[in-house]
């Protein structure tokens, strides 16, 4: 069976392959979001149709963790709240109910960022009040690198998984993915394949999103993410 219900401008799909249409027809199997693989678990999908702070949309998205900024949605976008001035306090937000095995992607939004500006996919993520764990997968909104890097916990306290240098510059409308199966996390910009890193750390977890910017840093609004979609594998 598979169900699709709006929620707020939303759109919620819980699917499993090989389901019948409503009108009789064969079977039909999604197109995988954003490329990649097709979903065999729960899917979420968004083009936050909301102003909000932080982001909620009736609750999907959770944020405990203290010293780290929220995500706001205006106008279309989601984006950071980050000042510039508070170091490695990221903003972001995650999902529930996600399988271990998962794929999360979004669309940029770009304006004209500057200095240190950066667009995350979070995988196997989870926090509490002081901590915040899991694969933040991200790109600089020049180009400049791409990494995967692993949250320890406590604020400031993370581990390099992997990383490269001189990437294509991301351009609005461009597409953001990463997937984690099994031990393995892979980072995408339209389709092309950025980093891999392997790990075995977080076992569990969910996806998210994340942006960063530094004190150069244009306004947050300048690159952030207009969609957002993730499923389970």
């Amino acid at each position: 069976m598979s169900s699709i219900v709006g929620v707020g401008g939303v759109l919620l799909l819980v699917a499993a392959i090989g389901c019948s249409s409503a009108s009789g027809d064969e079977p039909r199997i999604a197109e995988p979001p954003c490329g990649g693989q097709i979903g065999r678990g729960p899917s979420y999908s968004t083009a936050f149709g909301s102003d909000e702070l932080p982001i909620s949309e009736n609750g999907a998205w959770t944020h405990r963790g203290r010293p780290w900024t929220m995500v706001q949605t205006e106008n279309g976008s989601a984006h950071g709240t980050q000042t510039g001035r508070g170091g490695y306090d990221d903003s972001y937000a995650y999902l529930s109910g996600f399988p271990p095995d998962q794929q999360a992607c979004g669309v940029i939004q770009k304006g004209s960022p500057t200095g240190f500006q950066e667009v995350e996919i979070l995988l196997r993520w989870s926090d509490d009040a002081d901590n915040a764990r899991g694969y933040e997968c991200f790109i600089h909104h020049g180009g400049q690198y791409a990494k995967i890097v692993r949250w320890n916990g406590p604020y400031g306290d993370f581990t390099t998984l992997a990383e490269v240098g001189d990437v294509i510059a991301p351009q609005n409308g461009d597409t953001i993915r990463a997937t984690a199966a099994g031990n393995v996390i892979t980072l995408y910009l339209n389709d092309r394949l950025l980093t891999r890193a392997v790990d075995s750390v977080y076992p569990t977890g969910n996806p998210g999103i994340g942006f960063f910017k530094d004190e150069r840093g244009a306004a947050n609004g300048e690159f952030g993410l207009a969609s957002f979609t993730a499923t389970g594998l």
